[in-house]
């Protein structure tokens, strides 16, 4: 007897068929799908005590976030505000962030991320082991890595690059207590990977290390040309591009997932098309700074992109649109053909998963893969009316519009509740911690203070 059946929804399967069931049904048992059809096929073959009607919604695969840093909702308020926000602010403020922190933002922004559909995500971050806690708490997917950085993050404020081996080498040594430590935890649903942070800030010496304790498949996650600071810094220093100065040191290849990648060539892209690496683009921050991508480009050259939410606000639904929207103003000239709306919701799920290297288990609803699902309620009058269910999914779907999500067969969100304790305390924790942090660099900064306030 199967643990769950979904019927009557409009089954968003998302397999390399595209296959969209207009009446569909979704068995689950234990933490996988075991079957996918139409409802009276299914219903007929399989028994459930617990089944779920879906009827006048959609059933979607979990969203694949790929490139966040949770803990950062903590910079809510200010970043967007100070210019060049993450030298001024996202690596200064690192200095007052504790390991106890990780664990109460993780707590809250692990619950955003949930509830708005997210699944899995790939977190990259300082004391992860803290955060590996949440994620197993909450009941997320997550693949995560300890930042590996050598500069300086206090001179990084003033242009200054002073790099520190000492602290990059404690924050491997953090990494690899990580995978020892977390890897296939949590019924497996935490994963382990490598996160030199960037090319400017590290020196080669940190990706050697990185490679060294590297197994194949493993997924190597760095910031590439995030930044025309960047750029020009490993310029200077390398008289080379950064995914210039990433192949020659020998970590350009398919393991390689490259957060941003907003400065980059057409060079460099067709040497990341060659090497098989792959783009985690995050529109949204980037559009707040007045800067778009080239993902129609990316995606017509073949290059496989995921998206993710990065910092301060982690909901997929307004990625999609903030990737959709930059791409055609800055490819497509007027003509609204590319990308395509299912193609946005390809790169929020199975195309993501496939960034991770974990499409045989996650990103579509197929039989045999996990049970991560979420419930969208279409009679919201924000989506109805519709002639087309897929365009109105991408451009108008919402976190409100997410009624139930199910992580590795487990229900972790049922009629638009969150089934977590203590929801209330997790985001109170969260903005006592958030206060806490801001007064100590506040208190180094005051102009920062006021500057906050009038903006």
């Amino acid at each position: 007897m199967a643990d769950y059946i979904i019927k009557g929804g409009l089954v968003y399967t998302m397999n390399k068929f595209r296959r969209i069931i207009e009446d569909g049904a979704v068995v689950v048992t234990g933490s996988e799908i075991t079957a996918v059809g139409e409802t009276d096929e299914i219903l007929e073959a399989y028994d459930s005590d617990w089944i779920i009607d879906a009827e006048g919604k959609a059933v979607l695969p979990g969203f694949v976030n790929v490139h966040t840093h949770l803990p950062s909702i903590f910079v809510r308020g200010v970043y967007g505000v100070v210019r060049e926000g993450l030298y001024q602010v996202l690596f200064p403020v690192k200095k007052h962030l504790e390991p106890h922190h990780c664990y109460t933002l993780g707590l809250a922004s692990c619950l955003e991320a949930l509830t708005s559909g997210s699944t899995t995500i790939q977190e990259t971050y300082n004391y992860m082991d803290e955060f590996a806690r949440a994620v197993e708490e909450i009941g997320i997917r997550a693949d995560l890595g300890e930042q590996i950085a050598e500069a300086d993050y206090q001179s990084i404020k003033d242009g200054i690059y002073r790099y520190i081996p000492d602290q990059a080498e404690e924050m491997l040594e953090r990494a690899l207590k990580l995978k020892q430590a977390w890897h296939g935890k949590a019924n497996g649903r935490i994963t382990v990977s490598w996160a030199p942070l960037a090319p400017d800030m590290c020196t080669p010496w940190v990706y050697e290390e990185v490679q060294k304790y590297h197994d194949p498949g493993e997924k190597i996650s760095t910031h590439v040309e995030q930044s025309q600071r960047e750029v020009q810094q490993v310029r200077t220093m390398y008289n080379k591009t950064s995914v210039e100065h990433l192949d020659h040191m020998g970590v350009l290849g398919p393991d390689l997932i490259g957060a941003h990648c907003i400065f980059n060539t057409g060079k460099d892209l067709q040497m990341m098309k060659n090497a098989g690496a792959s783009i985690l683009h995050c529109p949204r921050p980037y559009l707040l700074g007045g800067t778009t991508a080239p993902l129609a480009r990316w995606i017509d050259m073949g290059i496989k992109v995921g998206l993710g939410t990065d910092n301060v606000y982690h909901t997929m639904w307004e990625t999609m649109r903030a990737a959709l929207y930059s791409a055609r103003i800055m490819e497509t000239k007027g003509e609204p053909a590319s990308p395509s709306y299912y193609k946005i919701l390809e790169l929020a799920t199975i195309e993501g998963a496939k960034v991770l290297g974990m499409e045989k288990s996650v990103g579509s609803i197929e039989p045999g893969k996990k049970a991560d699902i979420q419930l969208i309620n279409l009679k919201q009058p924000h989506i109805i009316p519709t002639a087309g269910i897929t365009s109105s999914l991408v451009l108008y779907g919402s976190t409100v519009n997410v009624e139930s999500v199910m992580v590795d067969g487990k229900i972790v969100k049922q009629n638009g509740v969150i089934s977590v304790e203590k929801e209330k305390a997790i985001l109170q924790d969260a903005q006592d911690t958030t206060t806490e942090i801001w007064d100590r660099l506040f208190s180094e900064r005051p102009k920062l203070r006021e500057l906050v306030k009038v903006k």
